[in-house]
């Protein structure tokens, strides 16, 4: 298990140190209004695809630890979510986003599944993680971390609705969305800590043999 958990912290370090990177490397794409998936169009952008492969597979790693340390129909649920989250992420880092700007022009097929995959994925997060917080309240070994756990996964359910208001005006006027560099940042910053939690905090002894 320790093993597991070193590779699933690996990832998301990997995945916040490249994406700070490219904040310092792209200063023009503004933090506050830019999504992070533009980043792979500027300078050094292949940093943000290595990431989110990081990212997707550490994710992964999470998913398949968690399927000897947890038990239950809730925690089913929340690992076959966790594992859709994971997929998307890593078929956002293969098929790059749109370009900014480019809210009312045609997709291309690579933005349409980058778009499609980055909104299933972002629901199936948040949603798995409150039903795993279920599964580990009633889990004698997830006693001592129960509780944050569980509230981590309502930070990740609020920050969901949070970045869906961002985009609305994306599909009442349309036009871009509102601050949604900020709502995204904020969202992503938030499930990494739930994973990295998850993670830090798994039985050093399998639940399930």
């Amino acid at each position: 298990m320790k093993a597991k958990r070193s590779a699933v912290v690996t990832g998301l370090a990997i995945f916040a140190l490249t994406t700070l990177a490219l904040h310092v490397l792209q200063p023009a794409l503004s933090p506050r209004h830019e999504a992070v998936s533009y980043y792979v169009h500027g300078n050094h952008g292949w940093l943000l695809t290595i990431g989110l492969i990081a990212l997707g597979t550490a994710s992964l790693a999470l998913t398949a630890a968690l399927v000897r340390a947890t038990e239950g129909s809730g925690a089913r649920a929340g690992r076959w979510l966790l594992g859709i989250w994971s997929v998307g992420v890593l078929l956002g880092g293969v098929f790059p986003a749109d370009p900014a700007g480019t809210w009312s022009a045609p997709p291309s097929v690579a933005g349409v599944i980058h778009g499609s995959a980055a909104m299933v994925a972002f629901l199936a997060l948040p949603t798995g993680a409150l039903f795993l917080a279920r599964s580990f309240r009633r889990d004698p070994a997830w006693k001592e971390a129960a509780g944050l756990l569980f509230g981590l996964a309502l930070a990740t359910a609020v920050s969901l609705v949070v970045f869906y208001a961002s985009l609305m005006p994306v599909f009442v006027r349309p036009g871009p969305p509102i601050l949604l560099g900020l709502s995204e940042r904020i969202l992503l910053g938030l499930y990494l800590v739930w994973l990295a939690a998850v993670a830090l905090n798994l039985p050093t002894s399998p639940v399930r043999t």
